[in-house]
């Protein structure tokens, strides 16, 4: 018989994960950070991860936070920069506190357009940039220069434009219905969005058709560029549903996931705004680009592990065989892992299902209990940055046992 303990976390985590399977997150905007972002000021710049001193941001995820001051206008070089960072000059914080997730190293400045995700259920907003591109020169993967400040020129007063007029135009683009059937057509909505970002393209098409000509090229460049511009309305989704779960008395589940350039970190519902912090993880398969090693590897932060979060990326790899050639492994092992993956989660979701597993529902609701028992981690699937800035491959990492660890005793577990 369950103890009495027992029986009130699992009824705190039915009702946590309610909350998740109820939210309904639609993409509504496209605004600059600064008039849309809960706290954002004109001289405030997110980063990803549990916050930091200044002074312990490093490699890829400082210089990112440096060009973005010079981006801004605070400084004129980087050098500059470094002169107010060191000073506290600069106002740093973490994307998660203002309702934001940030890709990699999750830089987000106020000029900055984001995508603005809101829960019709509840009006819960979520927020992430718009991709950058497929360009090796990008912000969030730790490069600045002349290239840089051009590519976020063309978002800011092109691309998020026309596309904020075209999500205008078709009344909002409902995000839970793309997920749900892009799972089915071999996405896992993390390292993988090719069907997703084309259904996104089909939803917004009657939009994009009310543009003028220069408006219509604009935007229908962006957006066929490439199979990643829906992992950032993914993320601001996720965003959006997990955090519905936040803040139920008693329950174990996982309602963030992140990473800074030295630390990993988790959030759980029944301990609100509280970090769990722990080494960074350990990788797992990887392909590298040619010409890379993994001596070239370097973290500089990420949190679209928000999207593993609601039981997306490493917990619908069967799902997504595609990614053998993109971050290693095999097909075996893709399902191999996914089945693990069941021993950490409260339930199954009743709508992101599995083709390739009869379509079982993906784990949902990682529980902080279940992976102390059990002794797995999540899985998370990643992009890999390198040394010097740049995307060098893709892989999986798996999270540390200690935050987890840590939660469980925090909850008197």
């Amino acid at each position: 018989m369950p103890t009495p303990v027992t029986t009130n976390v699992d009824a705190a985590n039915d009702e946590s994960i309610s909350r998740l399977f109820n939210s309904q997150p639609v993409l509504i905007d496209v605004a600059p950070a600064h008039e849309v972002v809960p706290g954002m000021t004109t001289r405030t710049i997110l980063t990803s991860g549990a916050p930091l001193a200044a002074d312990a941001y490093t490699g890829g995820q400082r210089l990112g936070l440096l060009g973005a001051a010079v981006y801004e206008g605070f400084a004129s070089t980087i050098d500059e920069a470094e002169t107010l960072l060191r000073e506290g000059a600069l106002t740093i914080d973490g994307c998660h506190d203002h309702g934001v997730v940030g890709s990699v190293a999750g830089i987000t400045s106020a000029s900055m357009p984001v995508l603005v995700v809101e829960d019709a259920s509840t009006g819960r907003r979520g927020f992430c940039t718009l991709f950058e591109g497929a360009s090796p020169a990008r912000l969030n993967y730790g490069v600045w220069n002349d290239d840089v400040r051009v590519n976020l020129d063309q978002l800011k007063n092109e691309v998020a434009p026309a596309l904020r007029t075209a999500i205008q135009a078709v009344g909002g683009v409902p995000l839970k219905p793309i997920i749900e059937r892009a799972l089915r057509q071999g996405d896992e909505l993390h390292s993988r969005n090719s069907a997703a970002s084309l259904l996104f393209l089909r939803e917004i098409l009657p939009g994009l058709l009310s543009l003028n000509e220069r408006d219509q090229k604009v935007l229908t460049d962006y957006l066929a560029a490439g199979d990643y511009f829906f992992l950032r309305p993914s993320m601001a989704a996720c965003k959006v549903m997990a955090d519905s779960m936040r803040d139920v008395e008693g329950s174990t589940l996982v309602t963030a996931m992140a990473m800074s350039c030295s630390e990993f970190s988790i959030r759980v519902s029944g301990t609100g705004d509280r970090w769990f912090r722990g080494p960074l993880p350990t990788l797992q398969d990887c392909h590298l680009f040619p010409g890379h090693t993994r001596d070239d590897l370097e973290v500089m932060g990420g949190e679209s592990i928000i999207t593993e979060v609601c039981g997306l990326g490493g917990l619908a790899q069967a799902a997504a065989f595609p990614l053998q050639s993109y971050q290693g492994g095999s097909a075996q092992a893709l399902i191999e892992r996914n089945l693990e993956m069941y021993a950490v989660a409260h339930t199954e979701h009743p709508t992101f299902k599995i083709p390739a597993l009869d379509y079982r529902g993906c784990p949902a609701g990682i529980d902080i209990r279940r992976v102390v028992q059990s002794g797995t981690t999540p899985l998370m699937d990643v992009g890999l940055p390198g040394k010097g800035g740049g995307q060098v491959g893709a892989g999986a990492y798996r999270a540390p046992m200690s935050p987890f660890q840590e939660a469980c005793e925090a909850l008197g577990l």
